[in-house]
């Protein structure tokens, strides 16, 4: 009888905890396009629980690497990821033969040329910024029906030698042509006259994040 208490006191122990000696999460397991649509639960099943939440926005640090969920309404619509040498995004996980091959560094030309082209560019700041926070690039890219039309959404952060020497020669393009107004004011978010001048500024920049879903929010002109 004593025996058979400790099995069913045991067994009830590992139902209770069935997480407790889980494998941890490897990134492949949740930075990939089959979360896209998931809803929070399952997500967070694989990725743990978030370690902060703004809004509809959760972020989770799965084998060293940070990244965050849009999940409005309990469904993930938008996965993020913070790029770095062990932090490596799949985007043919998500966009199949659009997305640069894997295990590669993620530069705007690599997506350009595994896209075929289209991307967008846009920027917080490019003059006068200030020191509240360090601005970025993006380059967007809105993929065809045959990859779902899933967006891309590429981040360089404007704080290494690379990416500020690209800034600059893109600002000082629309300059020439529009003025320091068109610039300062970020006017040029809101049209793609500007488009093949950012490419070729930032082709060979690595990028700082990578988010890919659906109703990407992109900076605006003022």
């Amino acid at each position: 009888m004593k025996t058979r208490l400790m099995l069913i006191a045991a067994m009830s122990f590992c139902a209770a905890v069935p997480q407790a000696f889980a494998a941890p999460a490897k990134l492949a397991d949740v930075f990939n396009g089959e979360m896209l649509g998931a809803n929070l639960r399952y997500f967070e099943s694989v990725a743990g629980i978030a370690r902060t939440s703004l809004g509809d926005d959760h972020s989770y640090k799965v084998q060293g690497c940070t990244i965050t969920a849009t999940a409005a309404g309990g469904t993930v619509t938008a996965l993020r990821l913070e790029l770095s040498p062990t932090c490596k995004a799949d985007l043919q996980s998500f966009v199949g033969d659009f997305g640069p091959k894997a295990g590669q560094p993620l530069t705007v030309g690599a997506l350009d040329e595994s896209t075929g082209g289209g991307l967008e560019f846009y920027a917080d700041c490019l003059q006068m910024c200030g020191n509240a926070a360090d601005p970025s690039v993006y380059a967007y890219w809105q993929g065809p029906h045959a990859a779902d039309y899933k967006e891309v959404l590429l981040e360089v952060v404007l704080v290494d030698d690379a990416a500020i020497q690209a800034s600059d020669r893109w600002a000082q393009a629309m300059t020439q042509a529009k003025g320091e107004d068109f610039v300062s004011e970020t006017k040029f978010n809101c049209e793609r006259s500007f488009d093949a001048q950012a490419l070729q500024a930032f082709a060979k920049v690595k990028a700082s994040a990578v988010t890919i879903g659906t109703g990407l929010t992109k900076p605006t002109c003022n």
